[in-house]
């Protein structure tokens, strides 16, 4: 048994409960034929990249799923007599993701890292001392040239 994904795009017309009919209908096929569908990801109606079959939007569906190699074969041609199946696609991905996801757990809120503390305000008093300590430097090295 392999894992492949299926992408779909299906004509924008139907409504919802179709969209469920034909999306159905695949995934019957693919469990009638001992496969295991991990995960139905739906998109949603989106525009197309280029117009297709005068239509400028579609609703994009992915279905992954493991199942002996000749079911990706069966879906296609069921898919290529279908009218409301503009573009399909499948292929075998290089991995296999992880759709079970742990529910989220809590979590200990973040700790601030302390702020850097701002640097002193000069004080009038302190700049003359700077000032004439620049100076003092400044005589010492004419004396030297």
């Amino acid at each position: 048994m392999k894992f492949y994904e299926t992408g779909l795009i299906f004509t924008p017309q139907l409504d919802e409960s179709e969209f469920d009919n034909e999306i159905k209908k695949i995934t019957d096929l693919i469990e009638s034929n001992s496969g295991k569908i991990e995960k139905v990801d739906r998109w949603g109606i989106r525009r197309l990249a280029y117009e297709i079959k005068k239509k400028t939007q579609g609703y994009y569906t992915f279905i992954y799923y493991t199942s002996p190699t000749d079911v990706p074969g069966k879906i296609e041609t069921m898919l290529r007599i279908n009218e409301n199946c503009l573009r399909f696609m499948t292929i075998v991905p290089d991995f296999e993701p992880e759709f079970e996801r742990p529910e989220r757990e809590e979590r200990p809120a973040r700790q601030r890292a302390p702020e850097p503390s701002p640097e002193p305000i000069p004080q009038p008093e302190m700049e003359k001392e700077a000032e004439e300590k620049e100076e003092d430097m400044r005589g010492d090295e004419e004396e030297n040239l």
